[in-house]
């Protein structure tokens, strides 16, 4: 769960979690589903792999993890045999600080970029996929906008763009997101939200899917119930994917 926002809380509150972040694992229900941090975000790799294999063949393709926080996400995803070359942005320079601090140091390293705000400063057209994850529930409602305008600038022409998020429709994600420091003031959305605002920004191939329906640690069952049920909307995160 990386934790870079455009919230009202100023960046330095997340700076405060960098060092030694763990993604919440301190709730007790989120102890017991999954062994680690890694267990939670590797979910995620695993769908992306399954939505595009490619991304495993090919080294040519640009990715961009947006509010990336401590980096997990992509570190998994260079564990997983992504060789592509990665950047990865966020408000929070401790939490920027702490990823490159903890980065395998025998893993090709992504290039670090500062947000300021919504903006990333980064040369447009220059990502073939963007992933979002966990972040959009720490935005503003005003603000959400700009993040899916700066994520489309970003993407080069037929690029695509995942969303993950924590599901509000499942009663276990929210009662654990009330409880978590971090997650302090944050407002979830339903894949609705997120797809009426991408079809209002130009995207395209707009599509929702559903993962985590069962506790990370059963592995391949969980995987297998992913398959079997993405179609449902009470998994305990989803994704909406889209093109440029």
């Amino acid at each position: 769960m990386s934790k870079a926002s455009m919230t009202q809380r100023p960046p330095a509150e997340f700076d405060a979690y960098a060092k030694g972040y763990d993604s919440g694992m301190d709730a007790p229900l989120k102890a017991l589903a999954g062994g680690g941090a890694d267990d939670f975000v590797a979910v995620k790799v695993r769908w992306l792999l399954r939505w595009w294999p490619e991304l495993r063949t090919r080294s040519d393709l640009s990715i961009l993890d947006y509010g990336c926080g401590v980096a997990t996400l992509m570190r998994l995803m260079r564990a997983a045999g992504i060789s592509s070359p990665m950047t990865g942005t966020d408000v929070s320079s401790g939490m920027l600080s702490e990823a490159a601090r903890i980065w395998p140091p025998d893993s090709p390293p992504p290039l670090f970029q500062a947000q300021d705000g919504a903006g990333t400063g980064l040369a447009p057209e220059q990502f073939d996929l963007a992933v979002i994850s966990a972040v959009l529930h720490h935005v503003p409602l005003d603000q959400r906008t700009l993040v899916y305008a700066e994520l489309h600038r970003l993407l080069k022409p037929g690029g695509r763009l995942v969303v993950f998020e924590h599901n509000p429709w499942n009663p276990v994600t929210k009662y654990v997101v009330t409880r978590t420091p971090i997650d302090a003031g944050a407002i979830l959305l339903p894949p609705p939200e997120v797809t009426t605002a991408l079809r209002g920004g130009g995207w395209r191939d707009i599509r929702s899917s559903h993962l985590m329906f069962l506790p990370p640690r059963l592995g391949a069952v969980a995987t297998a119930a992913e398959r079997l049920f993405g179609w449902l909307p009470m998994g305990g995160q989803y994704a909406v994917t889209a093109s440029k």
